[in-house]
Formats: structure tokens, C-alpha cells, sequence
């Protein structure tokens, strides 16, 4: 039995406390780390050996030591914690795959930062090509993660099939007829707002994104026009703007289903290689370090 609207406002509402969270201490961590050390960072390279908080900075300082350590401890979690609840079956009912989604982009994405904190905006050699590797890996995931939503899933995480997918448009279909009155050719004007189409069938990475972030741009702006052009306020207005929005959103995702399932299939591709890169390169800088003594507070 599927939950109850109410149910599901309560789980959006508490989804969204969740990534509020983990928004606000990605960002209060990089805004304090900047801080901190923006006087240092600034400084010439030449005379950072002079600068008051070089021995606590540095690469090898008390605080910079601490950013490399935290900061890769952070990745490796991340990388390691949702990977083995992806492929792992022992593990397949521990909570919400796309929670462990959004926890590890968290994970990787505040970890690099610190990484970066760690380098003093320094780095050549062997590093760069880890850091370099890590930027790729952070940029190719906030591509990756902005294909994964566009693929419907249910409220478990699964991957809604057609059967599914017809079921959940039927519904929205019928709550646009029989709570808000809409006529067939409203609904037919809801389908065409921004002039979806299935178009090639098998449309470049680069068209695609471009068109689906465009329309996420646009959408807001033509979904407001046409319901006010219905003459509607107050709550109605915002409920039936909430609905109009859900089902443009799966009407979309059904159109490119199979074009977003395969860039998503060719983006891992692409995404793992330059980890697997990063990961190799981070334990033999730590090797190294350890070898030649750099110890931290310990």
C-alpha cells in the first residue's frame, strides 16, 4: 500500500532538514577554513615562511596536516560507504540508497576542500596530478549526480519502470481533471511547456544537458504564466503550480529515460578511471609521508 500524501510531505519535509544539514556544514567548513587562513593563503609564496601562522598552515603544520587528514579520511568514507551499499547485498536494506547518495556527495565534496585547504593552494609534481584528478572527480559528480535525478526512482531509490511510470502520470492526469477542472487541452498545454519532445534517439551528452538544463531555467517562469493565466490564487494557485511541476518533471524524465540512462552509463565510465587515478596517487602520498616522518599531532 502506497503512503499517504500526508506521510509523504512529512518524509519531504524532514528530506529536506537532511540536506539543509549537510548544505550548512559544507558551507560553514569551507567559509571557516577561507577565513582562517585567507591572510596566509594571500601571501606571496616566497614569504609565507615569515607569515605568523606558516608552522600552523603548512602542508605538514598542526592545522594544514589536519585538513589533508580529515579531508581524505572524509573521501575515503564517502567513496567506500556508498559503494559498499550500492554492491554489497548484506547491506541492501540499511536505509535509502539515494540518502547514501547525498551523504557521500557531501563526503566528497567537503573532503576536497579540505584537501585543498591542506596544499596552501600549492601543488605540483605527483599531487597536482591527484588534485587535478580530484577536481575532475568533483566536477564529473555534480554532472553525475544532476543525470541520476533526472532517471525516476521510487520512494526507495529503485528505478521506476514503464508500468510505474504510466500509473504515476495517470494520477497526476487525474488530479489536474478532477481537483483543479483542467480541460484535455490544458493538460496538452502542461505537456508542451517547454516543447518536449523525444527527438533524436540518440542525443549527444552535450545537447541533452544543454537542453535539460535550460529547461530547468525556463520551467519556473512558464509554469507560473500558465496558471496565472487560469485566474487562480491563494492556495489553489499553489497547489495546482505544485502538481504542474511534478508531472512536467515526469513527463520530461520519461521522454529521455533512455538517452539519460545511457550518458549516465557512459559518465561512471568515465567517473571511476579518474578515482581509481586519485586513490592510487593519495596512498602514495601518504606512504611517503609516513616514511620520511611527517607524523601529525600523534
Amino acid at each position: 500500500m502506497p503512503p499517504s500524501r500526508g506521510v509523504i510531505e512529512v518524509q519531504h519535509s524532514a528530506h529536506r532538514v537532511y540536506i539543509g544539514f549537510l548544505l550548512g556544514i559544507a558551507v560553514i567548513t569551507t567559509i571557516a577554513g577561507g577565513l582562517y587562513g585567507a591572510e596566509y593563503y594571500l601571501t606571496p609564496l616566497a614569504d609565507r615562511p615569515f607569515h605568523p601562522q606558516y608552522d600552523e598552515l603548512k602542508p605538514t603544520g598542526a592545522v594544514g596536516h589536519g585538513y589533508g587528514i580529515v579531508g581524505s579520511l572524509m573521501i575515503i568514507a564517502g567513496v567506500s560507504m556508498y559503494s559498499s551499499r550500492k554492491r554489497l547485498r548484506l547491506l541492501s536494506g540499511m536505509g535509502k540508497l539515494p540518502l547514501f547518495l547525498e551523504f557521500h556527495i557531501f563526503l566528497c565534496l567537503t573532503g576536497p576542500i579540505l584537501v585543498l585547504y591542506h596544499t596552501t593552494f600549492k601543488f605540483g609534481g605527483l599531487v597536482a596530478v591527484s588534485f587535478w584528478s580530484m577536481t575532475a572527480i568533483v566536477l564529473s559528480g555534480v554532472v553525475g549526480r544532476y543525470l541520476y535525478v533526472q532517471i525516476p526512482r521510487g520512494i526507495h531509490g529503485h528505478e521506476l519502470n514503464a508500468a510505474e511510470l504510466a500509473r504515476e502520470q495517470s494520477r497526476l492526469t487525474s488530479s489536474l481533471i478532477d481537483e483543479f477542472g483542467l480541460r484535455p487541452d490544458m493538460i496538452a498545454r502542461v505537456d508542451r511547456l517547454s516543447g518536449l519532445r523525444a527527438g533524436p534517439a540518440r542525443a549527444g551528452f552535450l545537447t541533452l544537458l544543454k537542453f535539460l538544463v535550460i529547461d530547468d531555467l525556463v520551467r519556473p517562469r512558464m509554469i507560473r504564466s500558465l496558471v496565472h493565466s487560469l485566474g487562480l490564487q491563494g492556495d489553489v494557485e499553489h497547489r495546482l503550480t505544485g502538481v504542474i511541476r511534478t508531472r512536467h518533471t515526469l513527463h520530461r524524465r520519461i521522454v529521455f529515460l533512455e538517452n539519460v540512462r545511457r550518458l549516465f552509463h557512459y559518465w561512471h565510465v568515465i567517473h571511476v578511471p579518474f578515482s581509481i587515478v586519485m586513490f592510487i596517487i593519495l596512498f602514495v602520498h601518504v606512504g611517503v609521508a609516513v616514511a620520511f616522518g611527517y607524523t601529525w599531532v600523534f
